[in-house]
């Protein structure tokens, strides 16, 4: 579990790194461990509260290296971006080594009775879209009024910092780095679970393809708007380990080892990332008060 952790932050240092790339074309210079420590931050936070992490990491290095947050958060989407292509991709080659793997996968969970109802379902989703839509209609019509008033100039501004962000993509100048760093943000992911089989006598024998099979039905438990994952991850990962042939509670016990090594790793990391945090910051206010009196 130990080595499982420390690949889990190899992936945050790496990712650190990565998005160093990504915010120096706009014109910011970022310290590479400031980097890190918010990316450490922004996943902490995500493990207490679902979503929050891309402001946490956003705002926590706006504060440390004074970047502004919508060019940052400009960046993240790009970030995500790459991070679907690349989850798309292994799935794919998953369907190409696993096929029969993948469609078991789905006709267990995807033909599960949930015992919810349709007809409120639909009602709720055509309630959210005419609401919607109203929105859409109420800002076309009186756009005229909405571009006077001041609100409207700070979204304007706002919406041009994630613009730039988004295009500081296309003038990276470290592009094989930045390749390199991608790939091996996905290796990590891969080796960190996937080293745990080697834990438990009764999937120390399953392959790597059908590791791989295992990793990408987890990380659907992940990318669930659950804390950290919590039960999400141990569901996906346990009917993936069935699939294998792994018996309920020793793919329980595999997704428990994965997801708390992971979980104390994120925690440790994003306790450092706040001492951190919070030494540049009376650092920066020693330094200020001193320059004040210096002044006076």
């Amino acid at each position: 579990m130990i080595a499982s952790m420390i690949m889990g932050y190899l992936a945050f240092v790496s990712r650190g790194i990565r998005w160093k790339y990504l915010i120096e074309p706009m014109g910011f210079k970022t310290n590479t461990w400031h980097s890190i420590h918010a990316i450490s931050l922004g996943y902490f936070t995500n493990a207490l509260i679902p979503r929050a992490g891309e402001l946490a990491r956003c705002t926590s290095l706006n504060q440390m290296d004074k970047v502004p947050v919508n060019r940052l958060f400009g960046t993240v989407i790009v970030e995500r971006i790459i991070d679907l292509i690349m989850m798309a991709s292994l799935a794919l080659l998953s369907l190409y080594l696993d096929y029969e793997k993948i469609v078991a996968f789905f006709d267990k969970t995807m033909t599960a009775d949930t015992g919810a109802d349709d007809d409120s379902g639909l009602w709720w989703k055509l309630t959210v879209a005419s609401v919607i839509f109203g929105a859409l209609l109420v800002f076309y019509f009186f756009r005229g009024k909405f571009r006077e008033h001041p609100v409207y100039g700070k979204i304007k501004d706002f919406w041009l910092g994630i613009k730039e962000g988004l295009q500081s993509f296309r003038r990276i100048e470290h592009k094989v780095p930045f390749i390199l760093h991608t790939l091996f943000i996905w290796t990590m992911y891969f080796l960190m679970s996937y080293i745990v089989v080697f834990a438990l006598p009764s999937t120390s024998g399953i392959d790597p393809a059908s590791g791989l099979f295992v990793v990408i039905v987890g990380a659907l438990g992940i990318i669930a708007p659950s804390p950290g994952g919590i039960g999400t991850f141990h569901y996906f990962a346990m009917v993936g380990m069935g699939i294998v042939g792994i018996a309920k509670d020793d793919a329980l016990s595999f997704a428990t080892l994965v997801h708390t090594g992971q979980t104390v790793m994120t925690l440790l990391a994003g306790f450092i990332a706040m001492w951190m945090m919070y030494r540049i910051r009376r650092k920066r206010k020693a330094q200020n008060l001193t320059e004040l009196s210096t002044d006076g």
